[in-house]
């Protein structure tokens, strides 16, 4: 059962680098929300649809997948599918796109806006998928994808907007980006991912 986990995990952690390394433009974080809201729906009920470590952690912390094994599972499969993914596009594409810092934002503004935006996705994750009085609903996919397309509208000309580790790490090393400032794609999504899963122990949300 965790194998059939980590592969829904893994697939739709791919098609959404694939995605984000294959769109630019305007448009661009319409389409990144639109794939995740599709795969959140399509492996959903396997896995949970994180593709996202920093979702991962968030729902651990909340207490909702087992042990730290299980959560290793889920981000190997998650980075897996993002490297992929990345390198598809890169074949695709002659100019694959990938998350980067604003050349004027400065590292401390980009983690900070990867640590909030990503703890508004992780909370949104946890409210619409993880408790007894929104189970069952059928919005869940597209809270989810809509919180990313905001996220991005607004902090994508900040801190490139990847607000995923995995997405963060695997497209700049297919692209053979500068990898200097990958460390803002795992400080500040995990901050966030964090401070979700203990905000919403502390307002005791069921």
């Amino acid at each position: 059962e965790l194998t059939t986990k980590a592969l829904a995990e893994a697939l739709g952690t791919f098609f959404l680098a694939l995605n984000i390394g294959m769109c630019s433009g305007d448009l661009a974080p319409f389409a990144v929300g639109g794939t995740l809201m599709i795969m959140v729906y399509a492996f959903g009920h396997i896995s949970g649809g994180h593709f996202n470590p920093a979702v991962t952690l968030a729902v651990y912390l909340r207490g909702k997948l087992g042990d730290a094994t299980n959560a290793a599972y889920y981000a190997l499969a998650q980075f897996a599918g993002a490297f992929a993914g990345a390198f598809v596009s890169n074949i695709l594409s002659d100019e694959p796109g990938y998350p980067a810092p604003a050349a004027d934002a400065g590292a401390l503004k980009a983690l900070l806006a990867e640590a909030i935006y990503t703890f508004a996705l992780c909370s949104v994750v946890l409210n619409v998928t993880t408790t007894k009085n929104q189970e069952g609903n059928s919005f869940f996919g597209l809270a989810i994808g809509a919180t990313l397309t905001c996220s991005a509208l607004a902090a994508a000309g900040i801190s490139g907007g990847a607000f995923n580790p995995a997405v963060g790490t695997g497209l700049p090393l297919a692209a053979a980006a500068d990898f200097s400032s990958v460390w803002i794609y795992w400080a500040g999504p995990l901050l966030g991912g964090a401070a979700a899963g203990a905000a919403f122990k502390l307002m005791g949300s069921e």
